[in-house]
């Protein structure tokens, strides 16, 4: 059974918010991605994967313009639009027979690992998704661990049958259609702790670690070498 990995993230492609749109904005937040997710990307020890990175229609320009006065990318590594973001997607599957795609936020960690985990795993015919429900939180800026179980987090996979992706087929969810119903989807669980999910400057007053199982300084050490090198 062939198939491909994708790694999704979205960046600034949906949202309210008209910051989000600007030069400073994106800017800010891909010194955010190249501080943290893009070590967890480029630490991958099967690197046969394809991450989209994907951008509003409005910011496509500006941000190619960004990324031009940056350091490159590796090739496996794409920003564009939701289309571009498709058509680098069929690409790239061409010929295998599924698809996954790995959902992951611009400033979160899989672990190194991850992708061969989805090369190995060997789901069920009505499989639609895999959940991770083990991993960390990290707030960077405490610099504070500890580990984190969520039942329906927002680290998951959707698997695809290649030729139904490529005809338009997208994953609908239940309910009220957010991360906390894929769940309700048939699923599997990936067993291993496989995210980490960083509080950063930005975002500081959304979660805190709680203090009960905090790692030392040295077991953090250890997470973020397994997740970033």
């Amino acid at each position: 059974m062939s198939r491909k990995v994708v790694i999704e993230i979205n960046f600034n492609n949906y949202g309210m918010d008209r910051q989000r749109l600007t030069r400073e904005w994106l800017e800010r937040r891909m010194d955010i991605f190249r501080r943290f997710t893009l070590h967890c990307l480029k630490a991958q020890t099967n690197q046969d994967f394809l991450t989209v990175v994907k951008l509003s229609k409005e910011s496509g320009e500006l941000m190619r313009e960004i990324l031009s006065q940056q350091e490159p990318l590796p090739a496996n590594i794409r920003f564009g639009t939701n289309i571009e973001s498709v058509r680098a997607i069929l690409a790239f599957a061409e010929g295998a027979e599924h698809l996954y795609i790995a959902r992951l936020d611009s400033d979160d960690l899989y672990h190194r690992t991850f992708v061969q985990q989805l090369y190995d795993v060997k789901p069920q015919p009505q499989t639609m998704a895999l959940i991770n429900q083990n991993g960390y939180l990290w707030d960077s800026v405490n610099n504070e661990m500890a580990p984190a179980f969520h039942r329906s987090p927002q680290f998951y996979v959707y698997l695809y049958k290649t030729s139904e992706y490529a005809a338009g087929y997208r994953v609908k969810l239940p309910g009220r259609g957010t991360h906390g119903n894929v769940i309700d989807l048939p699923h599997e669980l990936l067993a291993p702790r496989n995210y980490v999910n960083i509080v950063h400057s930005n975002n500081t007053s959304v979660k805190k670690v709680p203090p009960k199982d905090r790692l030392s300084p040295d077991e953090m050490a250890q997470v973020l070498r397994e997740f970033m090198n």
